[in-house]
C-alpha cells in the first residue's frame, strides 16, 4: 500500500482534522525552533488539511504545502487559498533543487519505504543553509497506546523498509544525517490531551497510517475490539480519556 492510499483511507472525514489538532504542540515547537520570518519560503510535505501550515502562515512566511491526498489540500486550500498547495508523493517532490528556505515534515518520514531517501528528497528542495524539519509522533508513547500498536503490528504484516524503522528520535537523527543533513538540534514536546469519550479516541486512533493499514487488513471490528481492550479501562468517570503524549523532531541544515 502505498503513502496516498494510506492517506486516504479515511480521506477528508473528521478524523484526519482531529489527528492535526492533536498534532498541533508539535507544530507550534517545531516552527519556534525553526523561526520562519516574513517572506521566508517554507514547505509543508504531508501538509494534510492544512493545520500546520496555517501555524506558518501567520508568521508572515511565503508558505507552500504537498500531500498525496486530493481531498485534504481541498481543505487545505480553504483554509490556505493563496499558498502553493500540490498533490504528490514525498519521494517524488515536484519543485527544483534548493528552492525552499525552510522544509519540514510531521508523521511522514516513518512511513516512508526508504526513510533516508525521502529525507534526501526534503534537502533537495532546500537551499544550502536552509532547515530541514522532521517530527513524528513517539510510537511508544503512552502504555495504552504503546500495547495497542504492539497488538495491531502483530495482526498486519510489516512493510518493507530500506534499514531499521523511525520510531524513535535516536533513528531520526541517524537516517537525516544519512540523508546528508547536517542535524544541529533536536527536542521532545509532551502534551496531555483529553478525549471526551472512548469514541473520539477511536476516531483519532483511525487517523493514524499504521491503523488505516490495520484496518484495510483486518477489518474494522476487529481493530476496534484491539482497541477497546487496551483503551477502556482508561475511562474515568465522566467517560473521558486522557492520553499522555510523546512527539519529537529534529532539525539539519542542507549541506548542498
Amino acid at each position: 500500500m502505498g503513502t496516498a492510499q494510506v492517506r486516504q483511507h479515511r480521506g477528508t472525514t473528521p478524523y484526519t482534522r482531529l489527528r492535526e489538532e492533536q498534532v498541533r504542540p508539535l507544530y507550534a515547537a517545531t516552527l519556534a525552533a525553526l523561526g520562519p520570518q516574513p517572506g521566508t519560503r517554507l514547505l509543508h510535505v504531508g501538509c494534510g488539511t492544512g493545520t500546520a501550515l496555517a501555524l506558518a502562515a501567520f508568521t508572515g512566511a511565503d508558505v507552500a504545502g504537498l500531500d498525496p491526498s486530493p481531498d485534504l489540500l481541498t481543505h487545505a486550500r480553504d483554509r490556505l487559498p493563496d499558498a502553493d498547495l500540490r498533490a504528490a508523493e514525498i519521494t517524488e517532490l515536484p519543485y527544483d533543487r534548493g528552492c525552499f528556505d525552510q522544509v519540514m515534515a510531521f508523521d511522514a518520514i516513518q512511513h516512508a519505504p526508504a526513510p533516508a531517501v525521502a529525507i534526501a528528497e526534503l534537502a533537495r528542495v532546500t537551499r544550502p543553509g536552509g532547515v530541514v524539519a522532521v517530527g513524528l509522533w513517539h510510537n511508544w508513547s503512552g502504555r495504552e497506546a504503546s500495547a495497542f500498536l504492539s497488538a495491531v503490528r502483530g495482526r498486519v504484516p510489516t512493510p518493507p523498509t530500506d534499514g531499521p524503522p523511525v520510531h524513535d528520535l535516536y533513528r531520526l537523527r541517524e537516517v537525516m544525517v544519512e540523508a546528508g543533513l547536517d542535524v544541529f538540534a533536536s527536542a521532545e514536546v509532551t502534551h496531555r490531551h483529553d478525549f471526551a469519550s472512548l469514541d473520539t479516541a477511536w476516531e483519532s486512533m483511525m487517523a493514524s497510517p499504521n491503523i488505516a493499514r490495520a484496518i484495510d487488513v483486518m477489518g474494522v471490528d476487529a481493530a476496534h475490539e484491539i482497541f477497546v481492550a487496551n483503551f477502556a479501562t482508561m475511562q474515568r468517570s465522566d467517560g473521558s480519556i486522557q492520553q499522555e503524549h510523546l512527539y519529537q523532531y529534529a532539525l539539519g541544515r542542507a549541506t548542498s
